[in-house]
């Protein structure tokens, strides 16, 4: 049966639905748990309190730490594109999350990073890989920080530890492939032989992320861009103790570190777009742990994410209108990407 034929369209539009399924899953139990736990009178009263000064410091910081965040993917790019296109670019990826399932910005990224660099797409994915480990360990590594300090959680630790030695024994294979490349790249061409699948699809597509990969065999760029790193989740713990200490005044610092370590693993979790739900749902479930109110831990959570949806989608907006193509021809380009 040909690829094109109404059967093969059918088992991919299958495939596809069953692919959004878990993440639909987690949706639904969080927003089910959410539903339970928060008395809603309380939570509008609360959202409505919070001061509009708080909430434009918290915009601030929130702002400044997207721009070190850039910083940190313009250095795993090894600086090949501007410092502009790439906040714009990073930002396209956001909105495509935001509005799409399965986390398909991240692709989109890489797609339209790519395109616009003539660096393609599976080179840039790899920088984007890079970023995203970097995230996972911080989460994990302040999540250990704070679960001592949170007797409920000790069952825990061994999921996070094991978490975080994952995501660096991950970063360690990878440091050594691209110390190694000529060598891996021998013996990945001799296992391809002369299967022309082999050597036309899947060889160059390794080699791109090889390339990409490189950034962590480069010290000025690999110290770099953990610095830039560091620097985005200082300012976001920063801006979410402000959030907690305005909802409850004399919040220990420790709760915004245990707070946006337990909201971002959960946002990196499977999801509907834009992580609705499964992002506050984790916020509100650590912070009960400590004893703050489940109303004010979601007034937290939804203060955090809208202010990330909407600059995203503004700036992402913007950078997608200068795309010269229409919204729904630019996701079908990514689709025939993906696919590809």
């Amino acid at each position: 049966m040909r690829a094109g034929s109404p059967g093969a369209a059918g088992r991919l539009k299958a495939r596809s639905v069953l692919g959004w399924l878990p993440g639909v899953a987690l949706t639904v139990a969080a927003l089910a748990f959410l539903a339970y736990a928060v008395d809603w009178r309380e939570f509008l009263r609360v959202i409505a309190a919070f001061p509009v000064g708080a909430l434009a410091t918290a915009t601030a910081l929130y702002l400044v730490s997207m721009v070190a965040r850039a910083l940190c993917w313009h250095t795993l790019l090894q600086r090949r594109a501007g410092i502009l296109t790439t906040i714009v670019v990073m930002n396209e990826g956001y909105f495509l999350n935001n509005i799409l399932p399965a986390r398909v910005g991240e692709l989109g990224r890489a797609f339209l990073m790519g395109r616009r660099s003539g660096l393609g797409t599976f080179w840039v994915l790899s920088t984007i890989v890079v970023e995203r480990a970097y995230d996972v360990a911080f989460a994990a590594a302040l999540l250990l920080l704070t679960l001592p300090l949170v007797l409920k959680m000790e069952q825990a630790r061994p999921l996070a530890s094991l978490l975080l030695a994952a995501i660096v024994a991950g970063l360690l294979v990878v440091y050594l492939a691209a110390r190694n490349r000529a060598w891996l790249e021998g013996r990945l061409e001799r296992w391809a032989g002369r299967r022309a699948f082999l050597q036309r699809w899947v060889l160059p597509r390794v080699k791109s992320l090889l390339d990409g990969f490189a950034v962590l065999a480069r010290p000025e760029f690999f110290f770099l861009s953990l610095l830039w790193m560091a620097s985005t989740w200082g300012l976001a713990m920063l801006r979410d103790w402000l959030v907690l200490y305005t909802l409850m005044p004399a919040t220990p610092f420790w709760w915004a570190v245990l707070a946006i370590s337990a909201a971002n693993l959960g946002g990196a979790l499977p999801s509907t777009m834009a992580s609705i739900g499964v992002f506050e749902g984790a916020a509100v479930a650590a912070l009960s742990l400590v004893g703050f109110p489940a109303e004010m831990a979601l007034a937290y959570a939804l203060i955090v994410h809208i202010t990330h949806l909407i600059s995203s989608s503004l700036i992402g907006a913007y950078g997608m209108s200068q795309e010269g193509k229409s919204l729904a021809e630019l996701v079908a380009e990514l689709r025939s990407a993906k696919s590809a």
